[in-house]
């Protein structure tokens, strides 16, 4: 298990840690500096990378999101899980699509078994307050496997990843047990639908979702006061598919760092709009992630969690080329043979950081891991037999 790397975790085995898991989504092996990266900085995560663990050979679950996650929710490989694929299903027709689909409606992905536990489950059942903020990828709407079903107290986000794929959307789901939720419910943006999906006037919707998921984690991570142990999964859609953003000075400082490089003219199948200068939006949205990460550092500092809060930081396969994306622009893949949906190194070797003040040695670390690993060393680190407990 991956918690025998962990080279002060031993002498402190007693010691149950608070757990922040931030898995991004489609970055590549070489896109951050502390990987390589040349034309994006990210001085949080790298300085999150120079304070803990940088692990070289780390693994996904899969070469694509959905398979990719449930691994990590169920400690399965996915020759032996329920889910195997990006599956989809379309609201009140019973057909499964992939790829391209026209219903705006479309509600989820094929639910995790309910009979199997999941890691958010085996937490909550051990002590753990448990928070999910992003794509959320296990169940569409409605079925037997949706956050308020499987362990997690608290959810903002996207149930359904192929909404994801936009930036500014028409809705989000929550569940909040604390607001009186019986159920995740759809939360209208109501600035949003004022302005068309697709084409002109996209650009008026002002509701950027990976702000708003990210306000809602730092919300519900303020609200944690150390009085009780926490797990929190922030699955931050950043820098997937669309390569949009508000216009602002990070944008701007990659406009006249890269310059008006790449065009992007559109994909209506896809939903994915017209957009230039493509190359400073994906960088822009890898650094804007960084902020993210080094928001989320502060706050654990701000509220003295820090000592004892061990903080990942991974994404859920290698880089991907939609929307105008361009891998080999950035040399993404860490000069990896592959992308995502690809089983070469490229398409699964992933960053992977752990940061933990003494308990997780600073260094650079060759050991082999994947995201089936991750659960068996989770209930390590709380004290739980996962095999006698949980099978």
């Amino acid at each position: 298990m991956l918690a025998s790397v962990f080279a002060a975790f031993s002498a402190k085995k007693s010691d149950k840690p608070n757990i922040v898991f931030i898995l991004c989504d489609d970055m590549g092996y070489g896109d951050l500096g502390c990987y390589g990266q040349k034309y994006i900085e990210t001085p949080n995560i790298d300085r999150m990378a120079s304070e803990g663990m940088r692990f070289t050979q780390a693994y996904s679950g899969s070469p694509v999101s959905a398979p990719s996650r449930a691994c990590i929710m169920t400690g399965q490989h996915t020759g032996h899980g329920e889910v195997r694929g990006n599956k989809e299903y379309w609201r009140d027709s019973g057909e499964v699509r992939y790829g391209v689909n026209t219903d705006y409606a479309i509600v989820g992905q094929h639910p995790y078994d309910p009979n199997r536990v999941i890691l958010p489950e085996i937490m909550k059942e051990n002590g753990y307050t448990t928070g999910m903020f992003g794509k959320w990828a296990g169940g569409y709407e409605g079925s037997v496997s949706t956050p308020d079903k499987r362990g997690i107290d608290e959810f903002f986000g996207y149930i359904c990843q192929f909404q994801a794929h936009l930036y500014y959307p028409n809705f989000l789901n929550r569940y909040s047990s604390l607001l009186g939720d019986t159920a995740t419910i759809r939360v209208t943006l109501e600035e949003n639908i004022k302005y068309p999906m697709w084409g002109a006037g996209y650009a008026l919707r002002p509701q950027y979702s990976a702000d708003l998921i990210h306000e809602a984690a730092i919300d519900w991570l303020d609200r944690q006061s150390g009085d009780k142990l926490f797990f929190g999964f922030f699955t931050y859609t950043l820098p997937h598919a669309e390569l949009v953003q508000p216009e602002d000075s990070l944008l701007n400082y990659y406009r006249e760092r890269l310059g008006e490089t790449g065009v992007f003219n559109g994909s209506y199948g896809g939903r994915y709009n017209p957009v230039t200068h493509t190359h400073a939006q994906f960088a822009a949205m890898i650094a804007r992630l960084d902020n993210y990460v080094g928001e989320i550092l502060k706050k654990l500092k701000e509220k003295g969690l820090d000592e004892n809060t061990i903080v990942i930081f991974s994404s859920d396969n290698g880089p991907h080329e939609e929307g105008g994306a361009d891998p080999g622009f950035f040399g993404r893949d860490g000069k990896l043979k592959g992308i995502k949906r690809s089983c070469h190194e490229g398409g699964i070797r992933i960053p992977f950081i752990v940061r933990w003040p003494g308990h997780v040695s600073v260094a650079v670390n060759d050991h082999q891991l994947a995201f089936y690993d991750i659960l068996p060393t989770f209930c390590d680190l709380i004290g739980v037999n996962h095999i006698e407990r949980y099978g």
